[in-house]
């Protein structure tokens, strides 16, 4: 995750890990050494040290004895450019600094936007056969700025086979931003596209964000896993 925040995304993916490979108890059919080495494979970069800090205590206290989690500007600096993964999950961050960000040379779209430059860094930064998971503001799909088109153009030629549109709400109180679901996965040559809409995701849309019985998520699964 190349802005891990709290390092939530790569603790819930490490608890994914385990559960797939639970038989009788919490990850047994695992070994000593597997666990080991899928804990030495995910890693995390934050600008900010303080949610580095937060990040490294949040995954030492889920069991991590070395977090792999560093202070990294992914977007401004070249050191970790050459660093490749084969599973890339974000939420990063939608907010552009004021008068924009001024990145480096390598990235292959000109582009001052925080979402636009993520996307294009996850993009980049996958192996030939690598997925990604990003959640981004609706912008990157309708926007008609040339970044953003260009964008698209690279979304598509590299293994973009669904776009997940959340409800309005969904990450309240934190941001009423309305944001969709990039997947993307490039060893998949795809003829089409699959859009799919969340209209309630097991929880009210305004600030409490309390349980209600409607949740489509489990269909758009099923759905997603199907098309």
């Amino acid at each position: 995750d190349p802005a891990s925040g709290t390092s939530g995304f790569l603790i819930s993916a490490f608890k994914h890990i385990v559960n797939s490979n639970s038989e009788k108890s919490s990850g047994d059919l695992l070994s000593a050494a597997e666990r080991k080495k899928i804990m030495e494979n995910i890693n995390g970069y934050d600008i900010s040290p303080d949610m580095v800090r937060i990040g490294l205590a949040n995954m030492y206290l889920h069991g991590f004895p070395e977090p792999n989690v560093v202070e990294y500007d992914a977007l401004t600096s070249e050191d970790r450019w050459n660093e490749y993964y084969d599973v890339i999950l974000a939420n990063p961050p939608f907010m552009t600094p004021k008068g924009g960000i001024r990145p480096h040379n390598k990235f292959g779209l000109k582009s001052n936007r925080a979402e636009v430059l993520f996307v294009d860094y996850i993009l980049t930064h996958l192996k030939p056969k690598g997925r990604a998971g990003i959640i981004v503001p609706e912008g990157i799909i309708f926007q008609s700025g040339k970044a953003y088109k260009e964008l698209r153009k690279k979304l598509v030629e590299n293994g973009l086979f669904a776009v997940v549109s959340l409800p309005s709400g969904v990450f309240k109180p934190y941001s009423g931003v309305t944001t969709s679901i990039l997947f993307i996965d490039k060893k998949v040559e795809r003829e089409q596209i699959g859009f799919f809409k969340i209209l309630n995701d097991g929880f009210s849309l305004g600030d409490q964000r309390l349980p209600i019985e409607k949740n489509d998520i489990p269909n758009i699964k099923n759905e997603i896993r199907t098309f």
